[in-house]
């Protein structure tokens, strides 16, 4: 498959991220110059960090030991600040006049208001090549007929990625998340799309409805790849399975978008994470101890807490901005392509972490053990806390779907093998009941898999 290629002469790992890393400082400096011209947001944090003028930043390891200067918290803050002062909605942190400013995505904001990416015509062109060099390792082809079932209400994978399936010569089929199953899966019926774009949620959605809603199964539409993004689980390997099984297609699990980042995973049986398409554009992959906040070698194996930043972005830019991604990079031979590069995995987000006596646990990581006992249950599954993370009062309490032709009398031993199972691997014993198949609500967006007491689903 068509991995993108940065001209690294070497596959010696370490020495492959020396030379990243002095493209990269090359870019920051210009970068960092860029925005210092910034005098209501980013200069303020430079001097926060004790940055009196661009050159006292000498090297890459100065730039990487800086504090975080954005989180989401701050991002909302910026905004609501703007918009008091300027009128508008972009951010303090906004570096370019407002009418250069012509493209907005955002967040769901399903946790607050909504946080903005703002985008000028050199950022919108730039995106739309990372994410071309992605579709592409999809094997998507100009001129392909591609379903958007993402949701279209301003996302990221939204509007935006429409344009650029448009910018990369393929025709999209924009009906969105929000037309719901019936009409998604009407529509692709009469549009006979090679591609899907798609949450597994939607995608688990549309095998287990189409039989009703259309009289036959997904795999008489003639999907040949489907794109997911926007919540974990396309990695899966119990997901890839039953993709495979239910559509005949290819699955391809990937991120993108954001201030020009881009991962996808390869065309192989197993994911083996996400190939990194956008070195020469955005570093992805600064990683901090999640409590120190100290940068980490950067090394095959290594885990962290991401820190993005955009190499040349243009308005309102990520720098040094804390994702909340806990984020563990691969650098080498893809066992999965024969691909050498970073390639990366998102183990978990720092909110989500679940602490349960010692042991630290991400939601992601219980999802993956679940689906190893399909078809027994159909995937779906809610941690139900007493209240927020990320301290645990064991038992951890699992709410699990079963599956459709499980019959009760069964559930109370398969709920026992799933504690085990889960004792075995994560190290903590949950305390599991198997609920009714498809009493779980279903989502075609980003599915929460955390449920709190007392606060709304």
């Amino acid at each position: 498959m068509p991995i993108y290629d940065f001209n690294v002469p070497t596959r010696d790992p370490e020495e492959y991220l020396a030379i990243l890393n002095a493209r990269r400082w090359e870019k920051l400096q210009r970068q960092i110059r860029y925005l210092w011209g910034n005098e209501d947001y980013f200069r303020l944090r430079f001097k926060e960090a004790g940055i009196n003028a661009p050159e006292d930043i000498r090297s890459f390891e100065d730039f990487r030991r800086l504090p975080a200067f954005m989180d989401k918290a701050s991002h909302r803050d910026s905004q609501e600040a703007s918009l008091i002062r300027y009128g508008h909605p972009l951010g303090l942190h906004l570096t370019t006049a407002p009418e250069n400013a012509i493209h907005l995505a955002a967040t769901s904001g399903t946790t607050g208001n909504p946080t903005f990416y703002v985008f000028s015509r050199k950022d919108l062109n730039i995106t739309y090549e990372v994410l071309g060099r992605m579709f592409r390792a999809a094997g998507i082809r100009p001129g392909d007929t591609t379903f958007h079932a993402f949701g279209l209400s301003l996302w990221l994978a939204g509007i935006t990625y429409v344009q650029a399936l448009e910018a990369y010569g393929a025709r999209p089929v924009a009906v969105g998340a929000e037309g719901g199953v019936p009409k998604i899966l009407r529509y692709i019926e009469l549009t006979r799309p090679r591609v899907l774009f798609a949450t597994p949620s939607m995608v688990t959605q549309l095998i287990e409805r189409a039989p009703s809603e259309l009289g036959k199964p997904v795999g008489a539409l003639g999907i040949e790849v489907i794109y997911c993004s926007g919540e974990p689980g396309a990695s899966l390997p119990t997901f890839r399975q039953r993709v495979k099984e239910h559509f005949g297609a290819k699955v391809f699990d990937a991120t993108g978008g954001a201030w020009h980042n881009g991962t996808i995973t390869c065309d192989s049986e197993h994911a083996h994470g996400m190939h990194y398409m956008a070195e020469d554009y955005c570093f992805r992959y600064d990683l901090i101890d999640p409590e120190t906040k100290l940068p980490l070698a950067l090394k095959d194996g290594a885990v962290g807490e991401a820190i993005h930043t955009a190499l040349e972005y243009e308005a309102a830019p990520s720098f040094r901005n804390a994702t909340g991604d806990i984020l563990k990079i691969h650098v080498g031979e893809c066992p999965g392509c024969g691909h050498f590069g970073v390639r990366m995995e998102i183990v978990g987000r720092a909110d989500d972490m679940l602490a349960i006596k010692g042991v630290k646990v991400y939601p992601a990581a219980i999802q993956n053990v679940v689906g190893q006992f399909r078809p027994e249950v159909s995937g779906e599954l809610r941690i139900r806390l007493d209240g927020p993370p990320p301290r645990v009062e064991p038992p951890l309490r699992l709410a699990i779907e079963a599956g459709e032709a499980v019959p009760a009398s069964d559930w109370p031993a398969l709920g026992q093998r799933i504690e085990q199972r889960i004792r075995e691997l994560l190290t903590f014993r949950p305390q599991v009941e198997i609920v009714p198949f498809n009493s779980l609500p279903r989502s075609g967006a980003k599915t929460k898999l955390i449920e709190i007491a007392g606060k709304p689903a």
